[in-house]
């Protein structure tokens, strides 16, 4: 999702959060040690929103690894029923998921 997608008040709070990063990251004097929590600049709420962020991207990536070979699989000739025992859902599941993505 494209930064300009985001409601108003999202879009706000993204760019608060990444101006307190950069403010965070500008006023740091030395390098941290490894142990980010002896950082006076440290926020844990900012290093949980990274992580955040982070698992969503890699989340998202995965996903479409997924798609993507659940589609070739299926246009190999592979059904949805056997696809879906590969990811421990139903055919019915699968069918419902992946098949309107067929026809894009």
């Amino acid at each position: 999702m494209k930064f300009e997608d985001y409601p108003a008040d999202m879009q706000a709070e993204l760019m608060a959060l990444g101006d307190s990063a950069a403010d965070a990251i500008e006023t740091q004097d030395a390098p941290m040690d490894g142990d980010p929590e002896n950082d006076p600049n440290f926020s844990p709420e900012l290093e949980l929103s990274r992580l955040l962020n982070r698992r969503r991207a890699e989340l998202e990536a995965i996903d479409a690894q997924i798609t993507r070979m659940v589609l070739l699989m299926h246009r190999n000739g592979q059904s949805w029923e056997a696809i879906g025992r590969k990811l421990n859902i139903t055919g019915e599941a699968t069918r419902l998921r992946y098949a309107k993505l067929e026809r894009k």
